[in-house]
């Protein structure tokens, strides 16, 4: 994953809620099972940058491997 400045990390969304959905996920589970709050998550997937932090949570929790990671999580 690359840091963004300000420690912040865009989302590519459609890559992010293809992992969710084949977890057949809600954000709810993801939530749960990533310790992120859902609000966050809504936020992502709506455009909204993150921090390193929530993106490794997720990361984790999806079980994705780094390649795909840095595909979804990226800097400028």
């Amino acid at each position: 994953m690359t840091q963004q400045k300000g420690g912040y990390m865009k989302v590519d969304v459609d890559k992010l809620n293809e992992e969710i959905q084949k977890k057949e996920w809600s954000i709810n589970e993801l939530a749960k099972h990533s310790g992120v709050d859902k609000s966050t998550i809504s936020r992502l997937l709506n455009g909204r940058s993150c921090s390193v932090a929530t993106a490794q949570s997720l990361v984790s929790a999806l079980g994705i491997s780094s390649k795909k990671a840095g595909s979804i999580f990226f800097g400028n």
